[in-house]
Parts: C-alpha cells; structure tokens; sequence
C-alpha cells in the first residue's frame, strides 16, 4: 500500500500522497524470502437480528432461539474446549508460516546458486543479492510458488471442513435474493477506499515515524522487471487473496468459531445450534489477529488485522468465501492505482481526502450491509 503524507490543517506540508515509499501490496503477507540474502528469514445472510453496516450481527440463530442442549464433552471444562480449538488455529497460523519460511529458504538458495553460477566468483552475496536483477525476478517466482502449494495444501482441508461448518449454516440462512451487481459494487467500493484510507494513515504515521516507514516501505519495494512484473501482480491480486481468505476467513476463523461454542461436538458441529453475536466478534477478533501477525510486521500487521475484521464480517454475512475473496482483491489489485493516481489527489487538501475515502468506506458498507439484509425480523432453528 503506498504511503500518504497528511497536510496538516496549520502550517506548510507535504502532498497528501507520498511517493516516496510506495507497497503495491496492501493486504499480502510479505514474504520472508526477502531478507535471506542477508541473514534468516523474517519472516449467509445476515442473521435477522443483525444490525447495520459494522454492528453486531446475532449469530447462525435469533437471540430469541432456544438455546441448543449442552455438549457433554464440552461443557464440563469449556476453558479446555476453548483453549483446544484455539490452539488448533494457532497451529494453522504456523503451519501456513512455516510453509512459506521453508519455500521461501529454498527458493532463496537456488537463487543464489544460479547468481553464482552466472557470475562465478564475482556473483552478488549477502545484501548484494537481494538487490540483484535475478533476485528482485526470481523471488516473485518463490513467492508464487509458495502460493500455489499453499493453495493444493489448504483447499482440500477446507473443503472437507465446510460440509457442517458455521459458514455452511450461514449461507444455507442466506437471503436468496440478494443481488450479486450490488454486492460486487459494494466490495469493490469497500476495497478501493479502504487502500487509499489506510495509505493515507500511513502517511500521517512517516510524519510522526519516517524512519519505521522508510524501512517498511524498503522491505515491501517490488524489484520485478520485465515479464515479471506481471508475475508479481499475478501474486499480489489474485494468489495472495485467494490462499490467505482460505487459511484465515475460511479454517482459522472455523477453528475460532468452536473456541467460542462450548456446544460444539463433532458429531451435531453447527447444523442446529445459534450462535450469539458476542461469540462471532470475538472469533472474527480473533482470525484478525493471527492474520495480522502472518504478515510479519508491525505496520503492515496492524492495518491488516483491522482489514481482517472487515474480511471476516463480509464472510460471516454471507456463508460465501468469494465475497471476501472479491474484498481482498480489490484492496489489494487498487494498490497500482495509488501511484497513477497520486498528482490528482495531491491537488486536493488532505482533509477533504480523507473525508471523501471515508465517505466511500461508509457506502460501500452500507450497500453492502443493506444488499444482505434480513428477510424477515425473527429465526427459529426446526425442533
């Protein structure tokens, strides 16, 4: 995500976007293939009872259903039930970084290889490599191929988890009228603000912090050329948001989902029972916050975790992962739009930037929100 610079309402200040740290991926994990060249890797409808846009949404039931009957298994430690399931998230969380640390070191030593190979003695070592053509190149290749394994490895887990899931209960709930034209609107809308919002906040942050920006823009520099530079924004568009809503919207927050429903059992899962709207929000609190801290990095984990919320609530409305597959995208595709776009927004002052991307950030949630409205005021699980 490229990086704003806010003009203060009092005194002299620089254009609202800055082009001098520019991250053309605003909601991708950052690969820790990127510092092995210099040391080790761094790493269905919403309920009826729902309230609009953000607020809280009642569950897979109305509060007014009965509550289900209590799990034996579970309910006699539910503290053990919770901490059982999120550990199982943290363990997906890992499993996805170790996945990318280990291709990422692989890919990182074959590139070395070949830039030694190609230049004998006087091929780039160390921080020299990284700064190499071959490197800058070949890295988007590891990185996509960390993607595609990602993909074959956690695709087949989710969709044997689904059949039972809560996401499964949540879409058979959904409204079946709710227009797709809207809701691709309403996301895209959702996802091009958000990117320009949070640019702009990060540009407020390089006042206060030049140095954290410097070195985070440093890290999320895009040194692909040629053919390559299509390759990374293959990665960054559409690879990166259909693996991570896999891992975190689709199993994590699965996972997290159980942590908070001391009912759940293998056997009944989440075909019968309701879920409050304080269980879900600490589930999606809870996705949000390892998928932040996927990302590795202080600046870019911190936007993402608020961005995972937002990612969570859209997959929670709608039982769909596609939609926050299509939220994802548009985050992440509009990142190359920052740059083109940059002397046209500077021509504006940066309050009134901002007051239009959030204006933006609202419709699009609202359109969202009243496209997946409840069809009726009240829902009651069968007997």
């Amino acid at each position: 995500m490229s990086d704003f610079a806010l003009n203060p309402v009092l005194g002299s200040a620089p254009d609202f976007v800055s082009s001098s740290a520019l991250n053309p991926a605003p909601n991708t994990m950052s690969s820790p293939a990127s510092s092995l060249a210099s040391g080790p890797a761094s790493a269905p409808t919403s309920d009826p009872t729902s309230s609009p846009a953000l607020g809280p949404t009642s569950g897979l039931a109305s509060s007014s259903a009965p509550s289900p009957a209590p799990n034996p298994a579970s309910s006699a430690s539910p503290a053990m039930h919770a901490a059982k399931w999120v550990l199982a998230m943290v363990g997906v969380a890992v499993l996805y970084l170790a996945l990318q640390i280990a291709v990422a070191m692989m890919g990182g030593t074959v590139l070395a290889f070949v830039e030694v190979a190609l230049h004998g003695d006087e091929g780039a070592y160390g921080e020299a490599l990284a700064k190499s053509a071959i490197y800058g190149n070949g890295i988007q290749v590891v990185l996509v191929a960390f993607q595609l394994i990602a993909v074959a490895v956690f695709l087949p887990w989710w969709r044997r988890m689904r059949p039972g899931s809560f996401a499964q209960r949540r879409e058979d709930l959904a409204p079946k009228g709710a227009s797709r034209a809207k809701t691709v609107a309403a996301l895209l809308l959702v996802g091009i603000a958000a990117q320009f919002f949070v640019s702009g906040l990060l540009g407020l942050v390089e006042m206060f912090a030049p140095e954290a920006i410097a070195e985070y823009s440093e890290m999320m520099a895009d040194s692909s050329t040629g053919i390559f530079v299509l390759v990374a924004a293959v990665s960054t568009a559409i690879l990166a948001p259909i693996n991570e809503e896999i891992v975190c919207r689709g199993i994590m927050l699965e996972y997290a989902m159980r942590a908070v429903s001391p009912w759940w059992s293998a056997r009944e899962r989440a075909r019968r029972h309701a879920v409050s709207a304080r269980a879900f929000w600490v589930a999606n609190i809870l996705q949000a916050l390892a998928f932040g801290v996927l990302h590795m990095n202080l600046i870019q984990g911190s936007y993402a975790f608020a961005l995972g919320i937002v990612e969570g609530w859209v997959f929670w409305r709608t039982g769909k992962l596609r939609y926050s597959i299509l939220l994802h995208f548009a985050l992440n595709a509009s990142s190359y739009l920052v740059a083109p776009l940059a002397p046209y927004i500077n021509m504006l002052p940066a309050p009134v930037m901002f007051a239009l991307f959030g204006a933006m950030l609202a419709a699009g949630i609202w359109l969202f929100d009243n496209t997946w409205a409840p069809q009726a005021p009240q829902f009651r699980d069968s007997p």
